[in-house]
């Protein structure tokens, strides 16, 4: 697609799944890469491939997005260094008991600090780059928050992890009216199906699921991440975007969604 060279990307829950694969993905495309999550090993590991395919620079930074002092050292590091934020993709998440442990499959099961951590990661750790990075984002830049479909189909058995979702939505939603007169988009980027990731727990999606639901690769949100982040989706904002189906429609089937709503 081009157009992303001299761009700066900052990626969170970089280091593996979806994360890992939009930063290689846009660093093929000649940005330069932040890639930020936890574990550091998994990031060196992320930012060799990265720039193997061709980045601009692929630069590791510590951070638990939970964390707010952390998060606005990673904001402040990267404008130290690259002077601007083009492009975040708020990709850090967690789905613990997400379907595999029966315990956790309807809403009164939950225990308090499991729903604590799942809004903890899943909401106010993306609410956290939003308040850091969207401020300090110029006219033209493109704020990317990886969403869920399950927080949309909200199915018996998606738990609390759809409700966390659906706020992500929300909280997407809102930044895009808010930042609009800023010229800053922000819209959300789901994969458009399962995807095996470690989200399901160190072991991975489970064998019964995979059969209920064939996953889909990684890389079908690379399509989409990449023409989010480019100038070519100027003035789309507020959309809720699924890969597989850009993958389908391609970015006119996207635009052809948002102008009922701009009539």
């Amino acid at each position: 697609m081009g157009g992303l060279e001299g761009k700066t990307v900052v990626i969170t829950g970089a280091s593996r799944g979806l994360g890992e694969a939009m930063a290689i993905g846009l660093a093929a495309q000649g940005a330069g890469v932040v890639l930020a999550a936890r574990n550091v090993d998994d990031l060196e590991r992320v930012a060799k491939a990265c720039s193997d395919a061709g980045a601009q620079h692929a630069t590791v930074v510590q951070t638990d997005i939970t964390d707010e002092p952390q998060v606005q050292r990673l904001v402040e590091g990267v404008l130290e260094h690259d002077g601007r934020i083009d492009v975040f993709v708020a990709n850090a998440g967690t789905s613990y008991g997400m379907l595999t442990d029966k315990k956790f499959r309807e809403l009164h099961s939950y225990d308090a600090d499991i729903t604590r951590q799942l809004f903890e990661v899943n909401v106010i750790g993306t609410w956290l780059c939003m308040k850091h990075a969207l401020p300090k984002m110029q006219a033209g830049s493109s704020f990317i928050v990886i969403g869920s479909e399950t927080g949309r189909a909200l199915y018996p058995g998606a738990g609390m992890y759809a409700i966390t979702k659906a706020t992500d939505d929300a909280l997407a939603t809102l930044a895009a009216r808010e930042m609009a007169e800023a010229g800053v988009r922000v819209n959300v980027l789901s994969p458009g199906g399962m995807v095996d990731t470690q989200l399901f727990g160190p072991t991975g999606m489970p064998e019964w699921l995979k059969q209920a639901h064939p996953p889909l690769p990684a890389d079908v949100i690379v399509p989409a991440a990449l023409w989010l982040a480019s100038d070519e989706a100027d003035g789309v904002t507020g959309a809720i975007i699924s890969g597989k189906q850009f993958n389908e429609t391609g970015p006119e089937g996207v635009r052809s969604t948002l102008e009922p709503a701009r009539a």
